[in-house]
């Protein structure tokens, strides 16, 4: 098996794949809204070149899938124990397959949505958070993975209906917003845990 930090090189680049995906799909596709549409537009049927944002998000759960132990290890060797390590690098890794799924089906394939696996990442931040609880030095990761969950969950609530913030005319925006909320952050732990195991 490789070393944490190698896999934790796939969580870096998680976001560096999903953007690529979503601006290349957006930039190949006339007339497309960041604003008004859904990103999984740009690999539907009807989209003129589909394959590139679809290929774009497996690419990027297969990263977080591979990511996934890799967060697991390391907060083991930062001294978690085994129960938080394993739930936290398979709340990452759960995503990561619900990633790979959207792209090999897309919208409006049922199986697009990942069969609600994604949801792990909802609660992947607090998982980690709990993780790193005995990690030396950890006060600020730790602050970052509490500040990370609470716009994570507003943003979900929101995405869901709550407040009906959401419309057609708005929609993108919103998941654009809930996007740059919930996915950056996996490359930014990943890096700083890959920094903290070289130490």
């Amino acid at each position: 098996m490789r070393s944490p930090r190698h896999l934790l090189s796939f969580g870096i680049a998680v976001p560096i794949l999903y953007l690529l995906a979503l601006v290349l799909g957006s930039a190949l596709y006339p007339g497309y809204s960041h604003v008004t549409r859904y990103a999984s537009e740009l690999g539907a049927a009807e989209a003129p070149h589909p394959w590139i944002f679809n290929s774009g998000i497996v690419a990027a759960g297969v990263a977080a899938l591979l990511a996934g132990p890799g967060f697991g290890v390391a907060l083991r060797r930062l001294g978690s124990d085994r129960v938080r390590a394993v739930l936290s690098g398979l709340a990452v890794s759960l995503w990561g397959v619900a990633m790979v799924l959207g792209g090999s089906f897309p919208m409006p394939d049922p199986r697009h949505g990942g069969f609600g696996l994604g949801l792990g990442l909802q609660v992947a931040p607090l998982l980690l958070l709990w993780g790193l609880r005995r990690a030396p030095d950890a006060g600020r990761l730790r602050l970052f993975l509490l500040v990370v969950f609470l716009a994570m969950t507003a943003l979900f609530a929101v995405m869901m209906g709550v407040g009906g913030l959401v419309t057609r005319t708005n929609v993108g925006l919103w998941q654009r917003g809930n996007a740059l909320v919930s996915i950056p952050w996996i490359g930014i732990l990943a890096c700083a845990l890959r920094r903290r195991l070289a130490r």
